[in-house]
Formats: structure tokens, C-alpha cells, sequence
């Protein structure tokens, strides 16, 4: 098995060579000599490679994707080692797993209200989840809610785990209050 580029894996018929060995390799944050940091990429770019990731089925999906992750031209992408391509997506596919964790242990929660909220047409408001929290926010900061979506994801979703946790607790005094 040699270490071909990108551009000869994807040309291949039968990878199988390849796809018993490379898919296991250890994670590595490093691709055409570049790294990435989910908490500094632009929390708009976040979400969207979180779509893109549940939905690739092709290069053009993937070459998109560390495009964004590593900010490489397409002509980088396919020139790259097949080894460093097959690192860098584990720990992309890692880092993006353990974001979306994050996210769901911090910012979801069980309210009693909860079927109220889903009676009341909470369904509609799936679509613009990726934007809803900015809507939020630009609220919250007299901002305009697509320019919070240009700023550092990890500034974003420090301030939505704050208002969340400020929210809550001012919901339980509430109910404590005479």
C-alpha cells in the first residue's frame, strides 16, 4: 500500500486496500499543513459543517468541508497524502462529535413546559435552528443577529450557555417569589 495523494484515492475502483487500514488511523489536527480550532472559526461556519457533515456523499462534500475546517484551496485538498486526509477527517469527524455533545449537554434541558411549547407549533421553528440562538442574542445585545454569526463560535456559545443558565434561574425565582 503506498501513500498516494487524494486525487489518486478518489480515482481508484477499488479502494478496499486503502479503506481496510486508513479509516482506523489515529485522529490528527493537521491537513496540508494547516490545523483548526472550532472555538475561533466563525460560529456561522460551525453550523454549517455541522450540516455538511451529516449530508456529504461525495468529494465535492468533503473538499468543501476542509476547505472551511482548514482553509485550503481545492488544488491543496487533492494533493494531500491519502494518510493525512484519512488523520485529519477522524479528528474532524471527533472534534465536530464532541462539539455537538458539548452543546447538548449545556444549552438543552427539560422544561415542564415543554409540551406546551411543542403544542404551540414548536415544529416550525426547526429551520432556522442555526439562526434562532443569533436571533437571541442580537436581542439580548441590541446587535444585528448575522454579524454575531461572524464572531468566534466558542464567544457564542459561551454567551447562549449564559443567557440559558440566566434564564433558568431567573425562572425558578419566579416561582419562588411571593
Amino acid at each position: 500500500m503506498k501513500n498516494i495523494t487524494l486525487k489518486q484515492y478518489a480515482a481508484l475502483t477499488d479502494t478496499s486496500q486503502y479503506d481496510a487500514v486508513l479509516p482506523y488511523l489515529n485522529p490528527r489536527n493537521n491537513f496540508a499543513g494547516k490545523s483548526i480550532n472550532l472555538n475561533t472559526m466563525p460560529y456561522a461556519n460551525v453550523k454549517y459543517c455541522i450540516r455538511l457533515l451529516q449530508k456529504i456523499n461525495s468529494w465535492k462534500g468533503v473538499a468543501e468541508l476542509f476547505a472551511i475546517c482548514f482553509e485550503v484551496d481545492e488544488p491543496s485538498f487533492w494533493d494531500a497524502s491519502v494518510t493525512e486526509y484519512f488523520a485529519a477527517r477522524n479528528y474532524v469527524v471527533s472534534a465536530f462529535e464532541k462539539l455537538i455533545a458539548n452543546e447538548n449537554k449545556l444549552l438543552s434541558g427539560i422544561s415542564t413546559n415543554s409540551h406546551l411549547w411543542e403544542m404551540a407549533g414548536a415544529d416550525k421553528l426547526k429551520a432556522y435552528s442555526d439562526t434562532l440562538p443569533l436571533l437571541q442574542l442580537g436581542k439580548l445585545l441590541g446587535q444585528y443577529p448575522y454579524d454575531l454569526g461572524r464572531k468566534p463560535y466558542g464567544e457564542i456559545f459561551s454567551l447562549l450557555a449564559q443567557t440559558k443558565a440566566q434564564n433558568e434561574v431567573e425562572q425558578e425565582y419566579r416561582k419562588l417569589a411571593p
